[in-house]
């Protein structure tokens, strides 16, 4: 029988930089106020074989991969967290005058997302089986700017969660629960 204890809601909290043990980097970037809410979605590609027998009707379905996908708004503007995340965005201070400060965005081709092990946690949560730890976690910035009159301003925040090489097991893409379990 179904438990209707197990029926969760409400806002979460994203942190990036996590270390092993499930403790936070020193420069981990967190971002408890978001807009809509957290979603954490994975994808799996297939090739799925057919036979001139069945025609286009697949015999049987073979995982190729499974990638993740972590989307939320968040109406903190800080750019010195974007910076940190971003390759494309700089902080320029001005050199006679320190407390003015511009951020830059580049749009040019060929640079590589940093990557860090994430944790989405449920606001006000200390429970570590409620946590979604999350391998190996691009992000993925693009501005969204809305000036409107009765809403404010947010920046889009979109992740991409890779299979992770060098984990335990070889390829984890996220971990539900307790990430200091061991076997």
């Amino acid at each position: 029988m179904s438990d209707v204890n197990n029926i969760f809601a409400g806002p979460g909290i994203f942190i990036w930089g996590i270390e092993a043990d499930g403790t936070e980097e020193p420069d981990a970037i967190t971002i408890d106020l978001t807009q809509g809410g957290i979603t954490f979605t994975t994808t799996t590609t297939y090739f799925e074989p057919a036979t001139d027998q069945t025609g286009t009707a697949p015999v049987k379905s073979i995982s190729t991969g499974t990638t993740g996908a972590i989307n939320f708004e968040t109406p903190d503007m800080d750019f010195e967290k974007v910076i940190l995340y971003n390759p494309n965005a700089n902080k320029i201070v001005d050199g006679t005058t320190p407390t003015k400060v511009k951020y830059q965005v580049t749009g040019l081709a060929g640079k590589e997302l940093p990557r860090k092990r994430a944790v989405i946690k449920p606001q006000g949560i200390t429970d570590p089986d409620r946590f979604i730890y999350i391998e190996s976690v691009g992000i993925k910035f693009d501005m969204n700017a809305a000036f409107v009159l009765d809403n404010n301003l947010r920046l889009t925040v979109s992740a991409m969660a890779y299979p992770a090489l060098n984990a335990t097991p070889k390829g984890l893409l996220y971990t539900w629960g307790d990430i200091t379990a061991t076997a």
